[in-house]
């Protein structure tokens, strides 16, 4: 769908747009900078998040930063949900118009499904009404997530990571846990033309955008709402299931159920692969301290309850809990931060993480 925004409304997502980039890549190499003088000036043993936090806490550049990164996130909310809402009928409509003869994706709703209850109290990462208490939400999501990350991810790099990340197998049937607005599913529907690809999520909102989403890009994709928990699909049912920056949205009962359903719906020899950030423990060793605290901060500062505990989990051993004998990490390159080696990028120039289990 199409919207055509007036003059004020393109100026003022334009200038909004120019204040995330600048959190990004103005605001963040400094705060690394400053932090590195300290450590420097000081002689600092730096070794974990927390020796971060203890030299961060009295910065007025990174109380400044967190503030800064929190208000954008609500101004692009705001401004999305104002642009919308004055277009609401024609919106709403057009959402609601789902699995139309020439649709090349399928959608299949269940209004009775409910909320996880562990969304029930929180806006994740910020945003209103989280993923499912706003009929907008797909398009807040999408809005929201292109200057976060810079306008690097236009092509969805990051699904693209996770998919050329699995094992290389003539895989037929594919499915993607908590696809969201369908971004982390597309990239199957062109490595695996044949394949059969599902998208589920629990947000009706979200699946609906990723119906029209796909349309538009005529990606052949059937997408399903239903929990991650308990899928309703038969046991032995795929052979690749995935997961792009899932586990760290849910508590560990939740994400431990999540990988117990993977096992399930597996056919022996099937192949389950998920992608977040590296672990706590890997940044603190191998790359960066600071990365690890700014991940765990904006967790925290950003309506992201469950991130840092997750973050301090070891994946290889959660997978094997969840009855994958064979697991392994996996590393692989990063492209929103490899243009410059990171040095713009607000988190660092750190990996992607792929945890990669067997059935």
């Amino acid at each position: 769908m199409k919207i055509n925004l007036t003059h004020r409304e393109q100026a003022e997502m334009h200038f909004i747009d120019s204040l995330m980039a600048f959190n990004s890549v103005g605001i963040g190499p400094e705060l690394k900078n400053e932090y590195r003088r300290n450590v420097k000036k000081k002689k600092l043993q730096v070794s974990s998040l927390r020796d971060v936090a203890a030299i961060l806490k009295s910065s007025t550049l990174y109380k400044f930063s967190s503030f800064f990164e929190y208000s954008n996130h609500k101004l692009i909310f705001d401004k999305t949900l104002s642009i919308l809402k004055k277009r609401e009928a024609k919106v709403i409509a057009w959402l609601d118009n789902i699995n139309q003869l020439n649709s090349s994706s399928k959608l299949q709703l269940t209004p009775e499904l409910g909320v996880p209850h562990y969304y029930e109290r929180v806006d994740i990462h910020t945003q209103p009404g989280g993923y499912h208490g706003s009929s907008y939400a797909g398009f807040l999501y999408h809005w929201m997530i292109e200057p976060f990350l810079v306008h690097r991810d236009h092509n969805d790099g990051m699904g693209w990571a996770l998919a050329n990340a699995v094992p290389t197998h003539s895989y037929e049937n594919i499915m993607d846990m908590g696809c969201g607005i369908g971004k982390s599913t597309f990239p199957y529907c062109d490595l695996f033309p044949s394949a059969n690809v599902v998208g589920i999520d629990y947000a009706a909102p979200m699946l609906k955008y990723a119906h029209k989403l796909a349309d538009k890009r005529k990606k052949n994709v059937i997408f399903k709402q239903c929990f991650a928990e308990s899928t309703g699909y038969d046991k032995n049912s795929f052979d690749l299931v995935v997961a792009l920056w899932l586990f760290h949205e849910l508590p560990r009962s939740a994400g431990d159920a999540v990988i117990a359903e993977a096992h399930r719906i597996l056919r022996p020899g099937g192949i389950f692969a998920i992608m977040e950030g590296p672990p706590y423990k890997e940044l603190e060793k191998n790359y960066s301290p600071l990365s690890a605290f700014m991940l765990d901060a904006s967790g925290k500062r950003m309506s992201d309850p469950y991130l840092p505990a997750f973050f301090s989990r070891n994946r290889v051993a959660m997978l094997k809990s969840g009855g994958f004998s064979h697991a392994y990490d996996k590393a692989v390159h990063r492209e929103l931060a490899a243009e410059d080696g990171g040095k713009k990028n607000l988190f660092g120039s750190y990996p992607w993480w792929v945890t990669i289990g067997e059935k």
